[in-house]
């Protein structure tokens, strides 16, 4: 199976620390990639290394086969990548409508822009608060909103960090439901802690410990694997 996305040897560095130290890692078409991991592992650091934030010490990042390797965000996401970062990217003081409009317009132009935009409101279930300001949303809306910023471009892979974060039990189940459904023509990295999220969600899961990958492999394999409850237990593996 080709790869649409690929590390090769990735290694970011800190002064005299190693945060993703030497990373091979390979994604699918349309698959639905989770990575986990303790605090410092690494995880969130390789997922910046793959959406331009952080320009990696050495390897390589190389998407659809082009090297992307310390390109910035904005000439990722004209590959077609939609990326949802941890640090909120919507507007508050326009609607939620607007706020979509804006990112469908700069891949759409004017007159694709709707369309692209009723259908982002439609998938993610906002089309009954479409013109709600989005300051005034609860924090599941506004996750959602994001979300239909980064869709709205129509993205053939997309990252994901935390999505489910802070979220109330019903906004998690209704999170999952969107991706499951995203994923049937995109292929998706998630960075996530929420283990029960993450079994809801995900077939394959790759496991960050001390910057490196500890391992791969089927959801429930992995959590039942004694390395991994170690490194989660803050044992030595």
């Amino acid at each position: 199976m080709s790869s649409v996305l690929e590390t090769r040897g990735l290694t970011m560095s800190f002064g005299g620390v190693t945060a993703v130290d030497n990373v091979d890692f390979k994604l699918a078409r349309r698959e639905l990639r989770c990575l986990i991991g303790p605090n410092g592992a690494g995880k969130s650091t390789f997922f910046k290394c793959l959406t331009g934030q952080l320009k990696p010490t050495a390897g390589e990042v190389l998407i659809q086969d082009e090297e992307t390797t310390g390109c910035d965000p904005q000439a990722i996401a004209r590959l077609g990548v939609g990326v949802k970062t941890q640090v909120p990217s919507v507007m508050d003081g326009l609607s939620v409508r607007e706020n979509i409009w804006l990112a469908a317009y700069r891949t759409h132009g004017r007159q694709g822009a709707r369309a692209a935009v009723d259908g982002a409101l439609e998938r993610l279930a906002l089309t009954d608060i479409a013109r709600a300001l989005v300051g005034q949303l609860s924090h599941g809306e506004r996750q959602r909103v994001e979300l239909g910023i980064v869709i709205a471009a129509e993205p053939w892979l997309i990252l994901l960090d935390e999505p489910a974060a802070g979220m109330t039990a019903e906004e998690v189940e209704r999170m999952a439901a969107i991706i499951g459904e995203l994923n049937r023509d995109a292929a998706i990295i998630i960075v996530e802690h929420d283990m029960q999220f993450i079994r809801s969600i995900a077939s394959l899961v790759t496991v960050f410990a001390q910057g490196r990958i500890l391992m791969e492999g089927p959801v429930e394999a992995v959590m039942q694997d004694r390395r991994v409850r170690d490194v989660y237990l803050g044992k030595k593996t």
